[in-house]
C-alpha cells in the first residue's frame, strides 16, 4: 500500500484510528445505527443485487446490506485498512453471513471489475481520497449501466456537536492545530454539497442529488462514556496528536467533554443531534 496515493490514510486507519475503531466497534455501531438506516432507505437495495461497500470499516453497513440483498445477492466490502478488514471478516462470520466478501484495497486505484455492481454505497468512507474525481471515476466504471451510487457523509462541522464539543474541549486546553483546507481528505471534506456534486459530475455521474437529514446519534451509557469514546475517535484526538498532548491532557479533555455532553444524557443514553448528507447519483440517466 506504500505506493498508493492514499498511503498515509492506509497507515492511519490500519494502526492508531483503526485499532481504536475496533476497540469501540460495538459502541460505534450503535452510535451510527440511525445513519445506517437512512442509507439503506435511500439506497433501497433489492434482493439478488451485487453491491459494493466503500470504506466498509469493520463491516456494519456491509452486513446490513447483505441482509437486504438476501442469499441470492452479494456484498463486497472494501477498505484501505488491513486491521479493519480483518475485523469485518470476523464479524461477518459471527453473523453467519455467506453472501459477503471483504477486500483490503484503495478504491481510488484498485482495478475494480467493470460493469460489475448494481449499487455502490458508503457510510463515511469516501471523504479521504487524495484525488476524489479519479476515485469516483473508478467507482462509476464498476457499476452496471443502470447502477446507482448512495453515500452518507457528514454535514457542516458546526452542526455536528459530536465533533464540535470534544474539539472545543481539546483546543481550549492545547490551542488550535495548524489550519487545514476544508476540502483536504478528512471527515468533513464532503460537507460542501456543491463541491461534492461537482466531483460526481466530473466523474461522469448523472442525476445526482443530495438530501440533508437530522439523525440522532445515540450511545448507551453516560456522558462520561461518550466523552471517553470521543477522545479516541474524532477531532479531539486529532488535536491531541497535532499538539503533542499527554495522557494527563487527554484526561482533562475527557473531563471537559463530559461536562459539555451532560445536557444530552438521559435515562442511560446520550443522544446527540447530527446533520448528515445523503448523496445519490446514477451511472447513466
Amino acid at each position: 500500500m506504500t505506493d498508493s496515493p492514499n498511503a498515509e490514510q492506509a497507515d492511519f486507519w490500519t494502526d492508531g484510528a483503526g485499532l481504536d475503531w475496533i476497540t469501540y466497534e460495538a459502541q460505534l455501531d450503535a452510535l451510527f445505527a440511525g445513519v445506517n438506516q437512512a442509507l439503506l432507505q435511500a439506497a433501497a437495495p433489492q434482493s439478488g443485487q451485487t453491491v459494493l461497500d466503500i470504506g466498509c470499516g469493520t463491516g456494519a453497513t456491509t452486513r446490513e446490506f447483505a441482509r437486504a440483498v438476501g442469499p441470492s445477492g452479494h456484498v463486497q466490502g472494501l477498505d484501505i485498512s488491513t486491521t479493519m478488514v480483518e475485523q469485518a471478516r470476523k464479524s461477518a462470520a459471527v453473523a453467519d453471513l455467506g453472501n459477503v466478501t471483504f477486500t483490503c484495497a484503495d478504491a481510488q486505484t484498485e482495478p475494480l471489475p467493470e460493469n460489475r455492481f448494481d449499487h455502490v454505497f458508503s457510510r463515511f468512507g469516501v471523504m479521504f481520497f487524495a484525488n476524489p474525481v479519479a476515485a469516483f471515476e473508478n467507482l462509476r466504471n464498476s457499476l452496471t449501466q443502470s447502477g446507482q451510487l448512495t453515500i452518507a457523509c457528514w454535514g457542516p462541522f458546526k452542526e455536528n456537536p459530536w465533533f464540535t464539543l470534544p474539539r472545543r474541549a481539546a483546543t481550549d486546553l492545547l490551542g488550535n492545530p495548524p489550519p487545514m483546507n476544508p476540502r483536504d481528505p478528512g471527515p468533513f471534506a464532503f460537507a460542501d454539497t456543491d463541491y461534492v456534486q461537482t466531483i460526481l459530475k466530473d466523474a461522469g455521474f448523472q442525476n445526482f442529488a443530495v438530501t440533508t437529514k437530522d439523525i440522532p446519534l445515540t450511545l448507551q451509557g453516560t456522558a462520561a462514556d461518550a466523552a471517553e469514546l470521543s477522545s479516541y475517535i474524532g477531532p479531539a484526538n486529532s488535536v491531541i496528536r497535532a499538539k503533542g498532548g499527554t495522557a494527563a491532557d487527554k484526561a482533562e479533555i475527557v473531563k471537559a467533554t463530559k461536562a459539555k455532553l451532560k445536557a444530552y444524557e438521559k435515562n442511560g443514553t446520550v443522544t446527540v443531534p447530527s446533520k448528515i448528507h445523503i448523496y445519490t447519483a446514477q451511472k447513466q440517466s
